[in-house]
Parts: structure tokens; C-alpha cells; sequence
């Protein structure tokens, strides 16, 4: 990322900032959890963009996990978020064990 007088540095520009320096912004979840914030949101925008509906999947967990850490129940709010992605990777992983049969 450049220095700027412009706040906006450009999609690619910023996203590729964030994944070259991750822990930018981290924030505590549970007593001995914390989450990358930007790059939680930078890993949201890729999802979107191979598959919209991943996205919006895990942009939704993202949103409920913060809102259980606002609500003091992080711990429970990321084990729930850990089961859901693995759900998500098992059906990821069914769907293409299903689709080479086609």
C-alpha cells in the first residue's frame, strides 16, 4: 500500500496489502481466541467472488460471530462458527466427489 492522500487505495491494491500483512487488526473473541478482522473480511470477498452464496455464508458467520463476542458469548460463538465451516467443507467436498460422476 501506497502513501496517499487519497483514502481509497483500490480493491486489488488494499486486499493485497491485507494478505501480505495479516494480524493488522485483531480482535478478541474469547479469553484465548482472536480474529483477524481484515483478514476474516479479506477471506469473505474471495469466497463472494468464486461463489456468492459462500459468501454471503461466511459473511453471515463473520456478523454472528462478532455479535456473540459483543453479547460476551465468544467461546460459544466460535465453536459454532468452527462446526459450520467444517459442515461447509464436507459438502464442499461431497459436491465434487458427486459432480465427477456427471
Amino acid at each position: 500500500m501506497t502513501e496517499s492522500t487519497d483514502v481509497f487505495q483500490g480493491n486489488n491494491e488494499f486486499w493485497d496489502y491485507v494478505k501480505d500483512n495479516p494480524q493488522l487488526l485483531g480482535i478478541p473473541v474469547s479469553e484465548h481466541k482472536g480474529l483477524d478482522l481484515l483478514s476474516a473480511l479479506r477471506d469473505v470477498r474471495e469466497a463472494y467472488r468464486k461463489d456468492p452464496d459462500m459468501g454471503d455464508t461466511m459473511l453471515t458467520l463473520l456478523g454472528t460471530l462478532l455479535a456473540g463476542v459483543a453479547n460476551g458469548e465468544g467461546e460459544e460463538m466460535v465453536e459454532e462458527v468452527i462446526v459450520s465451516e467444517a459442515m461447509v467443507n464436507v459438502d464442499t467436498e461431497l459436491k465434487k466427489v458427486l459432480d465427477e460422476g456427471r
